[in-house]
């Protein structure tokens, strides 16, 4: 079976408990990043795509010639009925290749709302296991509208789609889902990043001892659906459409 490929945008690397849980389903796993210049493999040589967060922006994809080549692997991914699996940048990204629109909120968010679940996640092959007022780590200042026909599984308070399924076998969750503890600390160690913290409203010692305490919770609840997605991704590439488009 053909690897998923993982996407990563940021210089770290960073991929979270993304490559763990989709071995641990049985799935080869190849990277990308924008620092390795050699171009994204093609549809057909991948089973599945994860797509994950970065400081590039959606309302920008000609201008960047990276994003502009994943867009359209996901776009030929959506086609194909290839899975794909957004966190936040990624998310935007494939909202972007469905036909879908990102526009500016007009500042950085950061924080943890509750994440409600709604009906259609009920069933939902790969995010039906996460609780329902599960706190997620959003930190974007570009928001999601989604295209005709998608399907929205959950809702945060705020502008934008917060978790969402377009058509039969592609997902996107504006929250950081994928967050480990060395990315966490990471993140709130950098001048940069602390920044935008403080400039969102947060006092940084408060918000780093509030994402350390949500962080476990949140990574028990979506280990599952990662290990789901990967599952997914064989199913899908030997034959077996896992849901009808919508």
């Amino acid at each position: 079976m053909n690897p998923v490929l993982i996407v990563t945008h940021l210089p770290d690397r960073a991929v979270g408990i993304v490559r763990q849980s989709l071995r641990s389903a049985g799935c080869a796993v190849t990277e990308r990043n924008p620092a390795d210049r050699v171009q994204l493999p093609s549809v057909t040589e991948i089973s599945g795509v994860v797509s994950l967060g970065g400081r590039q922006s959606a309302t920008r994809v000609d201008a960047d010639p990276f994003i502009a080549a994943e867009v359209a692997l996901l776009t030929a991914a959506l086609r194909a009925r290839v899975p794909v699996l957004g966190m936040c940048l990624g998310a935007q990204l494939l909202a972007v290749a469905a036909g879908g629109r990102v526009t500016h909120t007009g500042g950085m968010y950061t924080g943890w709302p509750e994440l409600v679940t709604l009906p259609a996640a009920a069933d939902d092959p790969v995010c039906s296991a996460l609780p329902d007022r599960l706190p997620v780590l959003k930190w974007h200042e570009d928001m999601i509208e989604l295209p005709p026909g998608a399907c929205a599984l959950g809702a945060t308070p705020g502008p934008g789609a917060a978790l969402f399924r377009i058509g039969g076998c592609a997902w996107g969750s504006q929250a950081h889902l994928e967050l480990t503890p060395p990315m966490l600390d990471a993140w709130l160690t950098d001048p940069a990043d602390v920044a935008e913290v403080e400039g969102a409203g947060h006092d940084i010692e408060t918000f780093r001892t509030q994402s350390r305490g949500h962080l476990e919770v949140q990574m028990a609840a979506a280990r599952p659906m990662f290990y789901a997605f990967g599952r997914l991704t064989s199913r899908v590439t030997s034959g077996n459409s896992v849901l009808r488009s919508r």
